[in-house]
Order: structure tokens, then C-alpha cells, then sequence
């Protein structure tokens, strides 16, 4: 605690005694603020414990201020309140305590000290949870790069691109000299040569009206049982008759639409009455109708039945059809009478 020798003017600290008995280090016999107030704690008689307790400042804090050390306080805002508590504890004037430390330890730009005794914490889980979510988005990408390449590249599948050739209209027959050419007459249908129900004598005049009016909405295509022969009754749309399949035809008008098990739309017409379609088998196709009782399903047995629901698979009525045929060889064979025995 050497006196100053540079010989400079610093604020003389005054001592708040109004009676002015005390007598202590003079201000001028230090060149720094730390020393004086050093010398004066040492004068009253006190320790930095003691102190410490008074100023409710860290006893580390108080002997930084005395040996000049800024590194070992906190920021400049505190220090300058630790410098003023810390004089006036001494019975010093706090202001001119503060002044002169200004004047020695001048503001420099440095940024603010973190407050000490707060834990900085990250949250470590949010780098995983952000990789999740970029992850998460990539991969929908992905995904749907790839379903675009694959439908560009195979945009119809094998099973269904043999069945897309089977549906083609029948063409408009040719013109000759803006007349229609006709062709070779067809063999009339085998049910021409049955010979005509039997109707009770009598009743002629109540089964003409009721008969007239029912082949009215239904184009005179009448109801048939199980397993009657298929009469064409209009155009014939679809498959070529070698083609394995199931006709449905058109006991009135409604809308008749075939989908594949895609749901892409395979054919779609609004059916006249008499009108079928030969739907091939062995694709997977699917009837759409808006209503189910106005067609009729044909196999090579003949009459399947009416149609159920709105959507029926037409493997399924194929096997119905067969089933249909198994049934009627099994009863035929049971009907038949053994031999005798020799």
C-alpha cells in the first residue's frame, strides 16, 4: 500500500461523519480506489466476512474492487452498484467512490456477462425431433416420385391390357353410294321352332292385356327361369363370341358400366332394351349398374339369373355359371335310371 507517486488529481472521498472525529487514510496518500478502500476497511477494523455480511455483496466481489481485478467481477452495471454500496458501507461518499473508479477502470464496448450461477441448457431432443420431421417429408416425396415413375412406365397392367382389345364396339356396318351394304341373312334362333305355351281356353281375354303391357316395358324379352337359352334381341357389344365370358343383357334401358379392379372405366353405355354385352372372364372386371333387375346374366349353360347388387364381379357370375352347369349334370345323373343288373 505504497502512496501515489504520479502525482494526479483524483475526488477527494469524503467521510459521511458530521461530527468529523474520525481520523483515517487520506484519499490522496493512493493511487487507486481498491487500495483506499483497503486501507480504510483495515482502519475500522474490519474483515471481509464482516463486510461482506453488511454489503450482502460475495466476500470474492469485495476483494476484487480492492485489487483492481474487473475480470473477476460481473458486469459493469453491477460493479459500479457493488463499488457504491460498498464506500458507503465505510461511511464513505458513494458517489465520489463511484466517480473515481470510472475515472480508472473507463466503459469499454465488451458484451454482457452471462448472470453467474444460471445453467445454460439446450433442449436435446429438438435436433432429433427437426431430422424426424425432414425425414418424414422426404420420404412422402419419395414415395410419390416413385408411384409417378411407375405408373409412367407400366400406366395399364398385363392382366387387364389383353381385356382392353376385347371391348371394341362392333363397327358401323360400310356405306355403298351413301347406302348401307347388307350381309349374309343369320340362322334364325333355336327357340323360333318351340312350339307356343298352352293357355287355358277362357282366359285369353285378361292374360293379352296383362302380357301386352309387361313385353311393352320390357321390349317383349319375357321372364325366364334357370338356365334358358340366351336370345339376342339387339347388338351385342364386347368380347367375340369364341371368347370365354358372361352376357348380361338388357330386360329395359339402364345405364351399364364396367370397371377394372383399378377403377379405371373399361366400357359404359346406357343399354337399350334387348342389348347385351359379352364380358370375358379371368380379368377381374366388375359390373357398375343403376339398377340390378333389369339385367340378366348368361353363361354357356344359359340363364344365370338376374342380377343381385349394383357392383358383381363377373369372375363370380362365371362361376355361378359353371356351378350352375355342374348341378344340372349331377341332377340329370341322378335322374338316370342304373341298368339292370345282368
Amino acid at each position: 500500500m505504497a502512496p501515489s507517486e504520479a502525482g494526479h488529481v483524483s475526488p477527494a472521498l469524503r467521510l459521511v461523519d458530521p461530527l468529523g472525529d474520525r481520523v483515517g487514510p487520506s484519499p490522496e496518500a493512493y493511487d487507486q480506489l481498491g487500495l483506499y478502500l483497503r486501507a480504510v476497511r483495515d482502519h475500522r477494523g474490519w474483515g471481509l466476512v464482516e463486510l461482506a455480511a453488511a454489503t450482502r455483496i460475495r466476500k470474492a466481489y469485495l476483494a476484487a474492487i480492492e485489487n483492481g481485478d474487473m475480470s473477476a467481477l460481473p458486469s459493469r452495471p453491477f460493479a459500479l452498484g457493488y463499488v457504491r454500496a460498498y464506500a458507503k458501507a465505510l461511511g464513505l461518499d458513494g458517489e465520489l467512490a463511484l466517480a473515481r473508479f470510472k475515472q480508472e477502470h473507463p466503459e469499454r464496448q465488451e458484451p454482457l456477462r452471462a448472470p453467474i450461477g444460471v445453467k445454460h441448457e439446450t433442449d436435446s431432443s429438438r435436433p432429433m425431433v427437426t431430422l424426424a420431421v425432414v425425414c418424414l417429408i422426404g420420404a412422402v416425396v419419395v414415395w410419390n416420385v416413385v408411384q409417378r415413375v411407375i405408373a409412367l412406365a407400366d400406366p395399364t397392367p398385363a392382366s387387364t391390357a389383353a381385356a382392353d382389345k376385347l371391348f371394341d364396339a362392333p363397327p358401323p356396318p360400310p356405306k355403298t353410294n351413301g347406302a348401307f351394304a347388307l350381309g349374309a341373312p343369320t340362322a334364325p334362333p333355336a327357340e323360333s321352332t318351340t312350339p307356343a305355351p298352352y293357355v287355358t281356353p277362357g282366359l285369353e281375354n285378361v292374360i293379352a292385356p296383362m302380357t301386352a303391357a309387361a313385353k311393352a316395358e320390357t321390349g317383349g324379352l319375357d321372364e325366364a327361369s334357370a338356365g334358358s337359352p340366351f336370345e339376342a334381341r339387339g347388338t351385342i357389344y364386347g368380347a367375340p363370341p369364341s371368347a370365354p365370358g358372361i352376357l348380361i343383357q338388357a330386360r329395359k334401358s339402364a345405364l351399364l358400366v364396367v370397371r377394372r379392379p383399378d377403377k379405371q372405366v373399361f366400357f359404359a353405355r346406357q343399354m337399350k332394351t334387348g342389348e347385351a354385352l359379352r364380358a370375358p372372364t379371368g380379368h377381374g372386371l366388375i359390373l357398375d349398374v343403376t339398377e340390378p333387375a333389369a339385367f340378366y346374366a348368361y353363361g354357356t349353360g344359359g340363364l344365370v339369373g338376374p342380377l343381385v347388387t349394383a357392383q358383381t364381379g363377373i369372375d363370380k357370375l362365371g362361376a355361378d355359371a359353371q356351378a350352375m352347369i355342374q348341378a344340372k349334370a349331377a341332377a340329370q345323373a341322378a335322374a338316370t335310371p342304373a341298368p339292370p343288373p345282368q
